[in-house]
């Protein structure tokens, strides 16, 4: 029996007989959690030294090495690098020599007061395409290979040759202009002018004699921008233009065109290559073949034994869904459709879906009825998705578009109103001619804990996820979750062509399940802490 009485600490002190000394040893006591500094402290700290530190910034706006060229010590070094480390100073044609691979630098040259911008190209600069950025051979009349592209000492030549011409060429510090010289061997095409662009790592803007090209890190940058920060071609080419110009963006070349068109080629080719069908030209992806799947996701002959059907339950190895529409993605109707170009229709998330209208039948569910109000002026009045339950992977194949309410085209679990789609969904499926239902899948109508409470009483026992067998501890609702990033995207999708507009969906969808797949070990280890 455990005693009521309460024990006094004196007494039990002095039964241990220890020293006082050793009870009151500030050593002994353990020290506060050290302090960490916010984000305050950090500006506190620097506030003395903001006088030292723009003293330090206009210093380095001064001419630079007292004038002197430090390459040739001859001649005055008006010219000065904004993108190389550290200071320099040189004359045009030392400038030159030293940028014969740093193409898109920024450089400036010294006015007699400051520094004011110029370029590679106004300094001389002559870009030979192919020979490893040396004078083709047969072009005579081109400037030495002693010469590293130099032209002139005051500019381009006035008399260009039939090899040269000038290009406009987009980079991530900005537009450039550059007299290019191509190359004239025998036995090469001009028609594959093109091609020796793309080996020079620039991707050309048109087949038939370019004169526009981007750089692949532009197109990657302009591809990270808009998985990560939603940017639209406009606004991030406008960006480029006040990299370029900030007081004059308007005497930038207008590439925004060109940009939108190349990185839609871009993107399909790093897809492509990506997913394994660079090596074999005559393989195609099929539907869905552009698509990352769920890796936790049972799947036979990846994380199932061979004999996973003697091993385990059936209800044990089930794939979960959760299916949910977007009624913000919406996509306007095209003036002519039939020019429109798809690069991969249906090879990643989205495809199209039936077209059907109906009305709820429950408790009159706004997911049905407000989609079937017809809109004159819409192609599509949203999108719907599928994703597994358990990790919110979107279902390679199986995203739809919206025609006049929420037609459903792949087998869900978990629906918001899955007492009204699962009445009609295998007469739908049987009456399609591009959808087949396995005889031996059972398909179990559930509806999410969330949005069971707004359902007829009659709903709780047969579409409770408590009652489905195998179905865990899912609320169904993860769907929702990744629908926040898509409605940045959607007033930039809404008036694209059909084409754009899918793959732009089914790149972010991919995004979402890479950055899962990527953070899913971390995931699991953080659950475990």
């Amino acid at each position: 029996m455990v005693s009521s009485q309460r024990l006094n600490f004196s007494d039990f002190h002095d039964s241990l007989d220890i020293p006082d000394s050793d009870w009151n040893d500030v050593d002994d006591v353990p020290q506060s959690r050290k302090h960490t500094k916010n984000q305050n402290d950090y500006i506190r700290e620097w506030l003395p030294w903001r006088a030292e530190y723009l003293n330090i910034i206009l210093e380095g706006e001064q001419l630079a090495k007292g004038g002197i060229c430090e390459q040739c010590s001859e001649v005055e070094g008006s010219v000065w690098c904004m993108s190389c480390a550290s200071v320099h100073a040189w004359c045009g044609p030392c400038a030159v020599k030293a940028h014969k691979s740093l193409l898109f630098h920024k450089v400036q040259r010294w006015n007699g007061a400051h520094y004011q911008p110029t370029s590679l190209m106004d300094l001389g600069f002559l870009w030979h395409i192919g020979h490893g950025g040396d004078p083709c051979p047969h072009n005579w009349s081109d400037p030495g290979p002693e010469e590293s592209g130099y032209v002139t000492g005051d500019g381009p030549s006035n008399h260009r040759k039939s090899s040269q011409f000038q290009m406009t060429i987009v980079h991530t510090e900005g537009i450039f202009s550059h007299e290019v010289s191509v190359c004239k061997c025998p036995g090469s095409d001009p028609n594959d002018w093109h091609l020796d662009l793309l080996c020079q790592r620039l991707f050309p803007a048109s087949i038939t004699k370019p004169k526009t090209a981007f750089t692949f890190d532009v197109l990657d940058h302009f591809l990270i921008d808009a998985l990560e920060c939603k940017t639209s071609a406009m606004s991030f080419y406008q960006k480029l233009k006040r990299f370029t110009n900030n007081a004059f963006p308007e005497r930038v070349p207008d590439r925004y065109r060109e940009l939108m068109r190349v990185s839609w080629l871009w993107r399909d080719l790093k897809h492509r290559k990506w997913f394994g069908f660079g090596h074999d030209a005559g393989q195609d992806p099929g539907d869905g073949g552009l698509a990352l799947f769920c890796p936790a996701c049972p799947q036979p002959g990846l994380n199932l034994p061979a004999d996973w059907k003697v091993q385990y339950d059936r209800e044990t190895i089930m794939r979960q869904y959760v299916i949910d529409g977007n009624f913000t993605a919406q996509h306007m109707k095209m003036n002519k459709p039939e020019l429109d170009v798809a690069l991969s229709d249906g090879k990643g998330h989205l495809q199209q879906s039936l077209d059907s209208k109906e009305r709820s039948a429950c408790s009159n569910h706004r997911a049905i009825n407000a989609a079937n109000i017809n809109k004159s002026n819409l192609r599509s009045t949203g999108i719907g998705a599928t994703a597994c339950a358990q990790y919110g992977y979107f279902d390679p194949h199986s995203v739809v578009d919206f025609q006049k309410g929420e037609s459903i085209t792949k087998a869900p679990v978990i629906y918001d109103v899955g007492c009204q789609w699962s009445v009609n969904f295998r007469s739908r499926v049987k009456n399609s001619p591009s959808l087949l239902l396995p005889p031996a899948l059972e398909i179990i109508p559930a509806v999410g804990r969330f949005h069971l409470a707004a359902h007829k009483l009659s709903c709780f026992p047969r579409y409770s996820l408590s009652f489905v067998k195998g179905a865990g501890h899912l609320d169904g609702k993860i769907l929702e979750t990744l629908w926040a990033p898509f409605n940045k995207i959607s007033p930039t999708a809404r008036s694209m062509t059909q084409a754009h507009r899918q793959e732009v969906y089914d790149d972010h969808m991919r995004d979402s399940n890479w950055k899962k797949l990527v953070g899913i070990g971390e995931g699991f280890f953080s659950k475990e802490r």
